[in-house]
């Protein structure tokens, strides 16, 4: 958008492509104004008559008071019709032509008055001055934003009644004449910077919505590509743990289906639980995608212990369950050496260190590997702990045949307030069904 114009320019309103915006807002800013600007004029014109009524002719008085109505109902019907028509710009230079043409009008039916009704005495001359003053100082002010048409109304009102003061050659219409050229100068030029300021304000609100718009097209496109780079970090994310507790369950001959299951139980204890006092707080919606994401890494420990250990057949003897114990302790320490490499404490990955080495802590504190108790223990181990157990328990494993799902739930009520949180373990018997579902749908092969 081109920001100079000239006074020629704005003296004949030009319009274009470059500044359509612009000068539409102008002229929508004095069609706002029009039905009070001839609400004005038409209080004024009736004055005028009557100052007038015993100096000039009742009948010539009467025709130019009727003549100014017809006129003010001329542009009132077509400011009724075409007001909102300001979208392109032969709507706008009509309106600026039409503008430019009733204030021409009126601006010399005040003149042309002002020519042949002159009083004679001066008294009633310097009331006619201040009435016509008025009209200019109103005129560059609510005028001013279409300049062609302040113009013509100013010149055309002002200048016969200059002439016609200055006609009587005494002293003091001499004096009287030269103020009223001082007085017109000076309304010319506010209105002129009026004008230009209007135009300048209105240029620059258009400018700072552009700029405004832009910005937020190009914020919407930096928070896309944010997004995107978001999911496809946490992808990546979710697929290294994937891949990590993969890992660690290849070597202790678990299946992928082992970390689907206990990542469905876990979802489905949290989700049971989130309304739930004690764990409300905890249990938030990005909490639970937590827990959902993060639970496969609960044996991630496992990878630090020896095969001869890990995949024995047979039952462990009390110093290889010893070292059997320390895979919590492995896989927490190996998540907390990963979370002091970043730069501010990770949600995620306390969460993981949480699970990881506080799944086979119990509720009475004879778990491992720190006996922790009760409110202690964490609530992402609590929940863990319930997932682990059943699974484990109605998995096949070397060493054992797996358990029914009766005889599972029964173990866990049997644990009841021992080895599990009483509140987690009554929500996993309010869902056991779900349990059984879910073991069903994702059974070892």
């Amino acid at each position: 958008m081109n920001s100079e114009s000239t006074f020629f320019d704005d003296l004949r309103f030009h319009i274009d492509e470059d500044n359509l915006f612009v000068r539409a807002e102008q002229l929508r800013a004095r069609l706002k104004l029009l039905p009070l600007m001839l609400l004005a004029q038409m209080l004024i014109e009736p004055l005028f008559v009557w100052l007038m009524w015993d100096i000039a002719s009742h009948r010539q008085l009467i025709i130019w008071l009727g003549v100014a109505v017809l006129l003010h109902l001329a542009e009132l019907t077509l400011w009724f019709q075409n007001r909102e028509k300001l979208d392109s710009i032969e709507e706008c230079q009509r309106w600026s032509q039409d503008f430019f043409n009733f204030a021409l009008v009126f601006g010399m039916m005040w003149g042309v008055g002002t020519l042949f009704f002159f009083p004679g005495d001066l008294l009633t001359q310097v009331l006619l001055v201040c009435v016509l003053m008025g009209l200019t100082a109103g005129a560059a002010t609510m005028n001013s934003m279409h300049p062609p048409a302040f113009y013509a109304y100013v010149l055309g009102l002002m200048l016969p009644l200059v002439f016609r003061v200055m006609v009587e050659q005494d002293e003091t219409h001499v004096a009287l004449g030269s103020m009223l050229l001082l007085f017109l100068l000076v309304m010319l030029s506010s209105g002129h910077f009026l004008s230009k300021f209007i135009m300048l304000s209105l240029r620059q609100r258009f400018e700072n919505e552009s700029l405004a718009q832009q910005l937020a097209s190009m914020n919407d496109v930096l928070e896309h590509k944010v997004e995107e780079r978001t999911a496809e970090v946490a992808q990546v994310r979710d697929v290294t743990i994937m891949a990590m507790a993969s890992l660690a369950e290849t070597r202790d001959n678990e299946t992928g289906n082992h970390l689907k299951r206990t990542q469905k139980y876990m979802r489905a204890l949290a989700v049971k639980l989130r309304d739930h006092p004690r764990f409300q707080d905890f249990l938030t919606e990005d909490n639970i995608e937590s827990l959902y994401k993060l639970a496969p890494l609960h044996d991630i420990g496992k990878v630090g212990i020896p095969d001869a250990i890990l995949l024995k057949k047979g039952k462990l003897t009390p110093e290889e369950f010893e070292i059997m114990k320390t895979h919590p302790t492995l896989g927490g320490n190996a998540i907390a050496m990963a979370e002091s490499g970043l730069p501010t404490p990770n949600r995620f990955l306390h969460i993981a260190r949480e699970i990881a080495t506080g799944h086979h802590e119990k509720w009475d504190g004879s778990g491992y590997p720190l006996g922790l108790e009760g409110e202690t223990i964490p609530i992402s181990a609590r929940l863990m702990a319930v997932a682990d157990v059943y699974d484990a328990l109605i998995s096949r494993r070397i060493y054992k045949q797996p358990f029914s799902h009766t005889d599972a739930v029964a173990y866990i009520l049997h644990g009841h307030g021992k080895h599990f949180d009483p509140d987690v373990a009554d929500a996993f018997l309010a869902i056991q069904d779900e349990f059984r579902l879910i073991a069903e749908k994702y059974q070892d092969e």
